[in-house]
């Protein structure tokens, strides 16, 4: 008898708290999920409708997910195939003047990357081509101090300035790069790619790749800059 008068009052508390709280269903849809409930309707939205809702938007949201999951594995495909291109193409270079044509076809029509350089540390090496910069190795890790912290590679936004000496680009306030070091032997080199999304090289699939693309550029770039 005790356990029906409690369960009662229980019962009671319950009705009350939802009626002065009509929301509360709206605030917590995860437990209408939960719930068994008869359908009776009289013109307003029912428990049965709301509950159908909220089901409705979390399959939207589920299938929202698996659409982004598929759209990224066909990219990360996409981009698998445009190394193993690169790979075959960076084979037939004669030269480090042939292999930086290649490179710069690939990371611009293949991999759409908007900003790449080909950085050299040595006063010595003297080669004309858009895709290459000389700098001077202290100088670049004052631009960008995490570099000498992580020594072999950086992804993140960096300033106005260190942009513009790594691209030759003005007025680039918001950035993100990535540069990676393709060879311990010398001269020393990076490979640097940039982009006007902040965001874009934060992503961990973006650096993997890049990584992947530093060492296939990194191989080639030994042998051919011994011949200059």
């Amino acid at each position: 008898m005790r356990n029906k008068i409690d369960e009662s009052v229980d019962i009671k508390t319950i009705r009350n708290y939802l009626r002065d709280h009509p929301d509360f269903f709206d605030k917590n849809p995860d437990i209408l999920e939960t719930m068994v409930i008869h359908h009776k309707t009289d013109g307003a939205i029912s428990l049965v409708e709301r509950r159908l809702q909220a089901l409705q938007e979390k399959n939207i949201s589920l299938e929202n997910k698996l659409n982004s999951l598929i759209n990224n594995a066909e990219q990360n495909q996409k981009i698998f195939e445009n190394i193993m291109t690169l790979a075959s193409r960076v084979l037939t270079a004669q030269n480090l003047l042939s292999l930086l044509d290649i490179l710069d076809d690939s990371f611009k029509n293949a991999f759409k990357i908007k900003y790449h350089k080909l950085i050299i540390f040595d006063e010595f090496v003297s080669i004309d081509h858009p895709s290459m910069v000389f700098n001077n190795e202290k100088e670049l890790k004052k631009a960008i101090p995490e570099l000498s912290d992580s020594g072999k590679q950086f992804s993140g936004e960096i300033t106005e300035q260190a942009f513009q000496l790594l691209f030759d680009k003005k007025n680039q306030i918001h950035n993100s790069v990535v540069l990676c070091k393709i060879t311990n032997e010398s001269p020393n080199a990076y490979l640097a790619f940039g982009s006007d999304d902040p965001d874009l090289y934060k992503q961990s699939d973006s650096k993997y790749f890049l990584l992947h693309l530093a060492n296939l550029v990194g191989q080639s770039f030994i042998k051919f800059i011994k011949e200059v």
